[in-house]
């Protein structure tokens, strides 16, 4: 039990000099393609980091779709950076954050991972990591920095990594999401109700849902959607929660896929997510 104690104390003592720093900074940038990896979103890097910054209260966005309040002053955000100290034994890395001049502001703890599929490997480690975040509240005081000169002229003309339509791991246009369990409201279902048509992937032209597995259950990320749907477990086998940014619903495992049911107004929607290869 003291050892708990303890244990807590730390992490309450790490937290909050992290978050006077990060206090400072309003929007934390993650790029479509880590230095550490050769591909764009490389093992679903850069959307498991985007989805867990949203989801620990940081306003995160990508480095391609600045809003022009940061494209005008760069100071105001934290450049994200994916540190990579793997072995031949084990998976180890961490998440650095830069402010406007290249300064390390913060740094994640390492997160470590002995899985030997690199994929499974690397999502377990930026979890792990990423759990350092999940202890700070963020609440954006006001940049303490001055506005980098010429900050605004040296992105004159942004030159964007694009994601592929086919062969990429991980979404290009990152799910805004992140709704929490605990903090979704609970699903109001209205027997009666008008039931739209069942929405089914044609054959021809499908681009498949790509399926991460995090402690929970499941995160769904698709390269031409703008959603993230978060599928967690339930004490039932057979029935899933199916959360998003804004729609919280029901999800049931079906061959090659999910299938959602939700409500948007009074209507219920039944949609299917098929996977691709897994």
């Amino acid at each position: 039990m003291k050892k708990i104690m303890a244990l807590f104390l730390f992490m309450g003592l790490f937290a909050f000099p992290a978050q006077a720093q990060l206090d400072n900074y309003k929007y934390f940038v993650v790029p479509k393609r880590f230095d550490a990896f050769k591909e764009i979103n490389q093992y679903q890097s850069s959307t498991l980091v985007k989805f867990l910054l949203t989801k620990y209260g940081f306003e995160t966005v990508y480095a391609d779709a600045i809003p022009e309040e940061l494209f005008l002053d760069k100071c105001l955000g934290l450049n994200s950076q994916l540190e990579d100290n793997s072995t031949y034994l084990q998976t180890v890395v961490a998440i650095v954050f830069n402010d406007c001049r290249g300064q390390e502001v913060f740094r994640t703890q390492e997160g470590r991972s002995k899985s030997k599929e690199f994929k499974e490997a690397y999502s377990d480690a930026i979890q792990e990591a990423m759990q350092s975040m999940a202890l700070i509240t963020h609440n954006y005081q006001g940049s303490a920095q001055q506005p980098y000169e010429g900050a605004a002229d040296t992105a004159t003309k942004k030159t964007v990594d694009t994601i592929p339509e086919a062969d990429v791991e991980v979404a290009s246009t990152e799910p805004e999401v992140m709704a929490v369990a605990s903090e979704a409201e609970p699903l109001a279902i209205e027997v009666g109700k008008t039931v739209s048509e069942e929405v089914k992937p044609s054959e021809s032209n499908v681009v498949y849902w790509e399926q991460l597995v995090s402690n929970s259950g499941f995160i769904l990320t698709h390269p031409e959607k703008e959603v993230t749907w978060v599928i967690m477990k339930t004490s039932s086998k057979e029935v899933f929660m199916a959360v998003s940014t804004t729609i919280q619903g029901v999800a049931f495992k079906v061959k090659k896929g999910w299938r959602l049911e939700y409500y948007l107004g009074d209507v219920l929607q039944v949609e299917h997510l098929q996977l691709g290869d897994q």
